[in-house]
């Protein structure tokens, strides 16, 4: 499908002659040193007809915290060399290059064909976007040209547990009921923002306890996405998932523990198959889980806590947490400013969700005002119904999760004699097929996902915490 993009300084440019211009992506080589006070890593790519005349990309990791465990460089490059292969993804996107040639380091067929599969699922909204057919004959072809192999490594003496801290509700329910882990636990922050930070002291992590990343994007990829060239959305959590197996590696920790839920299952274009959340659903837990095992290190162990709960369950149990409301911040919009920008489909489903355990005038005073009753934002509401031709391209429950939500407030305001809040109220007299039972909603608040991953040790911990609730009193 042939898209026209704006003036590049290459001239008038699209998707076809974009990959006739740049028809190589090479992924040359990844370096490291362990400096001073951080851990330096250095990847180079380029992309072009021939390395003379090409873009080079030279993207950087540092990771800041505690001292490297003794010995542990020592099986460092074949988790370098994988991190580098995803972090690969944000730089080819740009010219989608038919050709990916990886000099770095060589990989087995079924190693390939597992990238292929995460390039092709995790670029979903990317694809999509930018009117690109994912099956495009010859879209993305992989070959290496390199003798070094890297095989799957033994760690032994393996303890504790690494959480990946985002700032966001899913990571703060994670640390609660991680408490009693508390001194077997190393939580690490990729270029981290005030709601990380308050977070971690909310639950007075000390600093040995942090690992602090800072990735730094290459200025040049920049300017080619102000120029035209292509741009999108890139499977984030994935690159979390390498790069927290690499700290694994280098502190010989045991577990990765994501705070991924339920809904991240849920395609955002079912149509198309494509899913907003692809590296932060089961299916890629999965997949990962058997890349571990087979390609880096059988000893580690990677899953979700929260899988089997959804969102509405996850926001009755944050509100009951004191203080919980006012630490993290789940809006994309307002990420590194602070707060909650109060036009977002992010800020609109966080809200709602929260508003049938929480006070009314405390909920509105955290967002900066009463979202459900905001005339303006009602398009975006049925967005978030199942009303709409498109789901927002954001991290969001699902739409039954949004229906019972608007359904139990609509109860609850019927029940004490109150008026709806005007979305609601708007939403059901358009839509009254919508309006859930209470029987219903019951049934989807204790709804429990069955797919998950979770260590035996782990399941009792979520057991131990989430407890069957009657959402109304009678």
């Amino acid at each position: 499908m042939k898209m026209d993009y704006v003036s590049s300084g290459i001239g008038k440019t699209d998707f076809l002659q974009l990959r006739k211009l740049y028809p190589l992506f090479v992924f040359s080589r990844v370096s490291w040193e362990n400096r001073l006070d951080h851990l330096y890593i250095e990847y180079e790519f380029w992309t072009g007809k021939n390395s003379r005349n090409a873009l080079f990309f030279r993207p950087s990791l540092k990771v800041y915290g505690r001292p490297i465990e003794k010995g542990s460089a020592e099986w460092l490059d074949p988790f370098l060399f994988q991190l580098g292969l995803i972090e690969l993804i944000s730089y080819w996107k740009a010219t989608c290059s038919p050709e990916i040639l990886i000099q770095a380091g060589s990989l087995a067929a079924s190693q390939i064909k597992w990238w292929q599969k995460l390039y092709l699922k995790g670029l979903g909204e990317f694809f999509f976007r930018n009117g690109i057919e994912r099956d495009y004959p010859g879209i993305l072809h992989i070959e290496c040209d390199s003798a070094k192999q890297f095989r799957p490594v033994e760690i032994f003496s393996l303890q504790g547990n690494l959480i990946p801290v985002g700032g966001g509700k899913d990571s703060f329910l994670t640390l609660e009921w991680m408490k009693e882990e508390k001194e077997n636990n190393l939580c690490f922050l990729l270029n981290p923002i005030k709601a990380q930070w308050d977070t971690l002291r909310y639950f007075s992590y000390p600093l040995d306890q942090v690992i602090v990343v800072e990735r730094q994007i290459d200025s040049l990829l920049l300017g080619l996405n102000k120029k035209g060239f292509l741009n999108g959305h890139t499977p984030f959590s994935a690159l979390l998932a390498f790069l927290g197996t690499m700290l694994m590696a280098l502190y010989k920790i045991k577990n990765y523990v994501a705070s991924q839920e339920s809904s991240a299952n849920h395609p955002t274009v079912p149509s198309e198959s494509i899913n907003h959340q692809y590296s932060k659903s089961y299916e890629f837990e999965r997949d990962f889980q058997k890349f571990l095992a087979d390609s880096l290190c059988p000893s580690f162990s990677y899953f979700s806590l929260l899988r089997p709960l959804s969102e509405i369950q996850i926001a009755r149990l944050i509100s009951e947490i004191p203080g919980a409301l006012s630490v993290f911040q789940s809006c994309n919009k307002n990420r590194h400013c602070g707060g909650w920008c109060g036009h977002c489909a992010k800020c609109l489903f966080s809200f709602l969700i929260f508003r049938p355990f929480v006070e009314a005038q405390k909920i509105s005073g955290i967002f900066g005002s009463d979202l459900l009753e905001k005339q303006s934002l009602f398009s975006l509401f049925l967005s978030l119904c199942g009303k709409a031709e498109q789901r927002p391209f954001e991290c969001l429950g699902t739409e039954e999760e949004s229906l019972a939500a608007a359904s139990l407030l609509w109860h609850k305001a019927k029940a004490t004699g109150k008026k709806p809040p005007v979305l609601i109220e708007k939403l059901f007299s358009q839509y009254p097929h919508l309006l859930m039972t209470r029987n219903a909603i019951q049934a989807t608040y204790d709804l429990v996902n069955t797919e998950h991953s979770l260590p035996k040790k782990f399941l009792s911990l979520l057991q131990k915490n989430v407890i069957k609730k009657a959402l109304f009193d009678d």
